[in-house]
């Protein structure tokens, strides 16, 4: 196939592969058939061209019961897929005033009582199929009414209920919203591929009447904010160039991070970037995400159990719940990561995250408000040289640091600015006034948080991002792992920011873990990027939508200034408040330069074994995490292995036979349990 068919067809070389070719068109794929191979190739000979595909294409009811795929291949970075910018999308100017305009048809709309995000309403718009008809995907939690949605073609390539697919070796570039949507499809496979911006590489979502399972996205480069880049050098291997001339494998720093604002991104103009290389909701397992680079984004993997979402949490269940279920995250890059590498919302079982790489993040896994368990997090290593939106160096790269100019507001709130604090909704085809998240049909307005819209706002991070019971928070609404422990063992980490905390531990079994702070005297110490933020902590303040805020605390190790936990309390709580010890956390053999909390060490639970010092990373300020001689971390007394009952326990071992962190000493990466359970899909 070529753009518009009929012509020869090129390789990448200039040789002629085809005389005559069909265009990439939804209209063409209608024809294929399970087992067919579309070969998108050049439309000229010349060795440096690049070929673009501008039209939307949709491949719809494809169906096979056997092993065969349609294959849909490109030519790397000489073939592109081409979408439209986010303006064009919208279509709709952002207003100078403060005032809320509507543009374009204004579609009549149901609304869900619940307020939608703009995930939601990419994933249930209109799905207009080549026949020229329109299909309701799903009604919740809204359905454009109309012709079409003002979604419905907000993706470059569509999976209308396809069974069986792999696209590998194609290039997408500013395919907002999505460069891929898959509804109600399964056996997808996205692979060594380049996605160029983007708020979604891959949205996926199913039904419980059409389910959606076995996923996988592997080899895949996501670049979602360019403007660090050189963009004429990009290409999925790397290295990457930056603007600023440097070249470097971990990709360039822009406005997102830099100059942005955390709830910009999240819930303002910028809400466009809230997206994932793979976003999913309600897709059943294996889903596998492996060996990808997720440079310069907001999140690297999302994915949410939707269809759970009003089951009371004791009524959650494998069987209530079949979503998120054994879930491979392994191999993967993070780098410059403005939210979370790695969320699992709602609901997730088995789910296994290892081996990947962690740099310059905010919460690196997120499992804020999640039933399920057992989750596994093994042989991982992050660390830092940078952090978002303030002005830490004047060398930082990435552009200018974020700035706000806020005007003062009529009450409620006051002191938003009408260049970031704007929303748009995607639905009924509007920019909301400044300020203004979302207005409910009873005219009710939900006004934007400004401390999250500050530049100061989501700068320290954490790695595990837990949470406790909203204030008003109905009896059993909130969800923890209760049907199996979050493991966090064997891990690598050098920290400007605390272990968890906005919340407590729940259900965490922590062993063997290598820990080094941010601290003076150490390798890649500067006094700003270290520095703890906020410098005063205030309970009421951090756990200010929390059922109660009152026993939350900051928590040092033995020495240094870094928190060990911060805004924290140990035990969780239920929605009235009151203590949950069945969920009581074990922390053990773990290794940390700065030690552990002394507030702790009376917990049976805690660091009984533990050891305070220099792990002995070789240089964990550049992400080498292989141990000098002798080294702390060389031994533990401390053995992850399998129990009997299909449980993870700390085995107590000889030193020798043994190590904490991600590095053994021979310089191997973790291995994990010797256990089926822990073999990754083919």
């Amino acid at each position: 196939m070529t753009p518009t068919g009929a012509g020869p067809g090129y390789a990448a070389d200039g040789s002629v592969v085809a005389e005559r070719t069909e265009a990439f068109s939804s209209l063409t794929m209608r024809a294929v058939l399970p087992g067919d191979t579309v070969q998108l190739l050049l439309d000229s000979p010349d060795p440096a061209a690049i070929t673009l595909y501008r039209e939307r294409v949709v491949l719809s009811q494809k169906t096979s019961r056997g092993p065969s795929l349609i294959a849909i291949k490109g030519l790397g970075t000489r073939t592109r897929m081409i979408g439209r910018s986010v303006e064009q999308i919208r279509d709709c100017p952002m207003p100078e005033d403060s005032a809320e305009r509507s543009c374009g048809d204004l579609y009549a709309v149901l609304s869900a009582p619940r307020k939608p995000d703009l995930f939601a309403t990419l994933l249930a718009s209109t799905s207009s199929l080549p026949e020229g008809g329109s299909q309701a995907i799903n009604s919740r939690p809204a359905i454009p009414i109309g012709k079409s949605g003002r979604l419905a073609d907000a993706a470059c390539l569509d999976l209308d209920r396809v069974d069986g697919v792999v696209i590998e070796d194609l290039t997408f570039q500013d395919c907002w919203l999505a460069a891929i949507r898959a509804l109600g499809s399964r056996r997808i496979t996205l692979r060594r591929s380049l996605v160029i911006g983007s708020s979604y590489g891959l949205a996926a979502r199913g039904r419980a009447d059409r389910p959606s399972d076995d996923v996988t996205v592997e080899d895949v480069t996501w670049v979602q904010d360019t403007s660090g880049f050189d963009e004429t050098s990009l290409t999925r291997g790397g290295p990457f160039r930056c603007r600023d001339g440097r070249t470097t494998e971990l990709g360039c720093p822009g406005m997102m991070w830099r100059s942005i604002p955390w709830g910009v991104s999240h819930h303002g103009v910028y809400e466009h970037f809230n997206g994932a290389l793979l976003g999913g909701s309600d897709l059943q397992g294996p889903i596998v995400f492996r060996r990808n680079k997720v440079l310069a984004a907001y999140n690297g993997v999302r994915l949410k159990a939707s269809g759970c979402e009003d089951l009371p949490a004791s009524g959650l269940s494998p069987a209530s719940c079949p979503f998120n279920a054994h879930v491979w995250i392994y191999e993967n890059l993070f780098s410059y990561v403005r939210d979370n590498p790695v969320e699992l919302e709602t609901w997730a079982t088995d789910a296994h995250i290892f081996r990947n790489r962690i740099h310059n993040a905010h919460a690196w896994f997120s499992f804020d408000d999640m039933g399920g368990g057992p989750i596994y997090v093994y042989g991982n290593r992050g660390w830092f040289d940078d952090m978002p939106a303030l002005a830490w160096s004047p060398s930082a790269p990435g552009g200018p640091p974020c700035l706000r100019r806020p005007v003062p507001k009529p009450a409620p709130e006051a002191g938003f600015d009408p260049k970031l604090d704007r929303r748009f909704d995607y639905l009924k085809v509007r920019w909301l006034p400044v300020g203004v998240e979302e207005i409910d049909a009873t005219g009710r307005v939900d006004w934007m948080d400004p401390l999250e819209q500050s530049c100061e706002a989501s700068v320290a991070g954490r790695v595990i991002k837990l949470a406790l019971p909203a204030k008003g928070a109905a009896p059993d609404t909130f969800r923890y792992a209760m049907r199996g422990p979050i493991y966090v063992f064997n891990n690598s980490w050098s920290l400007r920011s605390p272990v968890t905390g906005i919340g407590a531990a729940a259900n965490l079994r922590h062993w063997n873990n290598a820990i080094s702070f941010c601290e003076p005297g150490r390798a890649g110490y500067e006094i700003e990027l270290c520095k703890i933020r906020p410098e005063v902590f205030d309970a009421a303040a951090c756990g200010r939508e929390f059922v109660r805020a009152d026993d939350l605390g900051r928590y040092a190790g033995a020495k240094g200034s870094v928190p060990f936990f911060d805004c924290f309390r140990w035990l969780p709580m239920d929605e009235r408040g009151q203590d949950m010890p069945v969920l009581r956390s074990a922390f053990d053999h773990d290794v940390s330069n700065d030690g552990f909390p002394p507030a702790f060490e009376q917990l049976a639970e805690f660091e009984r074994h533990g050891r305070m010092g220099d792990p002995g990373f070789r240089a964990p300020e550049r992400g080498d995490f292989t141990l000098v001689r002798n080294a702390l971390a060389a031994t533990s007394t401390c053995l992850v292995g399998e129990t009997a009952d299909g449980r993870l326990a700390c085995t107590e071992v000889p030193a020798d036979r043994s190590f904490a962190g991600a590095v053994a000493p021979d310089g191997q990466l973790y291995e994990a349990p010797d256990s089926p359970r822990f073999k990754p899909p083919k």
